[in-house]
């Protein structure tokens, strides 16, 4: 096929997300067809053209957002790299690191619709300053996130800081925690002195290994002292700037530094219309088909998007491993539709937390149970089954009006 090589090299670049080097492979699709077939080759440059208009105006677009937002008029000094950073006293270790928003063009986490509207409001907020003092209200300054580890609450948080376009102040509280006495509040003291002389967000990370409840009796007089020095830092800081906090213990917070958040925010687990858009992220550039997308969607129930990317991440290992014996199956005719269920039998086996008991047994069993269950719970026909465990589809039939006939003759013996 004329022109393949060029075809191939675009192919390769839009499934890695390059749109740089895309664009300058339809440049070379274009210039090939100028001859040939002008009128395509017409249409190619129009493309191109409509494609730097967009990159032209998408950098000024981008500045309006910070000039807009930079106009909060926080008040304090301009963090810089060089800032030097507060330290503890005992140990010499810095108790924060600091992140800026160019530090890494992140994608933009994968969130269900109504969460992903709450947090859009939650910025918008910030743009509304003047429209929100004249209701006599100001934009919220303390936000919690809560929910079960590898939700996503760390990637969130930083997600809003490059939108506000302000650095982040990270602190991770079980790291300010001292066996020394007093040391704790004086490390906690010096972390909100610094965040409050910046215009930053300040973000506690495993906020709960603090802000414990005080009526704990496992615990001593000394946290009880270090949670009100945390309720008088919070309060201090609601006039100075953007505060985060996340957590996976909720419960264990003290209902006083609870209320201290105008929004606490629940980051539940992906449901499957999430769960899809997180895998297609993570798969690439592998590609499924839509049985195998489906069938992946619903094994993965109960996974947290950290836990999705764990099992993703082991996949590509095993198509690596094993890529010499899946060539040359494919070389010899056998089939290899079944590579996806191999691959995931084998993180059953590595990672078996990652499947509830369930899905898990199902992996690890006989196909004959995972058939069943592919059609039955999966929404997946006999065709498409057959295709992802990779026999035929006469060998689905079989199997199923066997069971079909084990299951009508177990009705039928006499029990007892």
């Amino acid at each position: 096929m004329e022109n393949f090589d060029i075809i191939l090299a675009l192919s390769r670049m839009a499934l890695n997300g390059d749109e740089e080097r895309v664009a300058h492979q339809i440049a070379r699709l274009r210039n090939a067809l100028n001859e040939s077939a002008p009128d395509q080759a017409k249409k190619l440059e129009k493309l191109l053209e409509r494609q730097k208009r967009r990159q032209d105006v998408a950098p000024m677009a981008l500045e309006q957002m910070r000039g807009r937002r930079a106009g909060l008029q926080l008040p304090g000094e301009t963090l810089s790299r060089s800032t030097p950073l507060p330290t503890d006293r005992e140990t010499g270790a810095p108790l924060v690191r600091l992140l800026f928003p160019d530090d890494r063009d992140a994608p933009a986490p994968i969130l269900g619709p109504e969460l992903e509207a709450a947090i859009a409001d939650q910025l918008m907020e910030w743009d509304r300053v003047e429209d929100l003092a004249r209701m006599g209200v100001k934009p919220n300054m303390r936000c919690l996130l809560y929910g079960a580890p590898g939700v996503g609450k760390t990637l969130l948080a930083r997600f809003i800081g490059r939108q506000l376009c302000l650095p982040i102040v990270e602190a991770r509280l079980d790291g300010l925690v001292s066996s020394f006495l007093g040391t704790t509040a004086r490390n906690i003291g010096a972390l909100f002195d610094f965040a409050d002389r910046y215009r930053c967000i300040l973000f506690l990370d495993e906020f709960d290994a603090i802000a414990k409840a005080r009526d704990d009796s496992q615990e001593v007089g000394e946290i009880k002292r270090v949670v009100n020095t945390l309720l008088q830092c919070l309060d201090g800081r609601n006039v100075q700037g953007f505060t985060l906090a996340a957590t996976n213990h909720e419960h264990l917070l003290d209902p006083a530094v609870w209320r201290r958040f105008e929004a606490r925010i629940r980051i539940p687990k992906p449901q499957s219309e999430t769960r899809t858009a997180m895998l297609r992220r993570f798969l690439a550039p592998v590609q499924l088909s839509d049985s195998e997308m489906r069938m992946l969607v619903w094994l993965t129930e109960g996974m947290s998007g950290a836990d999705l990317e764990t099992l993703i991440t082991g996949g590509k290992r095993y198509l690596v491993l094993h890529s010499k014996e899946i060539r040359r199956a494919r070389v010899q005719g056998e089939p290899t539709q079944a590579v996806l269920l191999s691959a995931l039998r084998r993180q059953a086996t590595l990672n078996a937390l990652l499947f509830d008991d369930y899905r898990h047994e199902l992996l690890l069993r006989s196909d004959d149970a995972l058939l069943d269950a592919l059609i039955e719970n999966a929404g997946l026909t006999q065709t498409e089954a057959a295709r992802v465990l990779g026999v035929s589809q006469s060998t689905v039939s079989r199997r199923l009006r066997s069971h079909d006939q084990d299951g009508a003759l177990q009705e039928r013996t006499p029990q007892g």
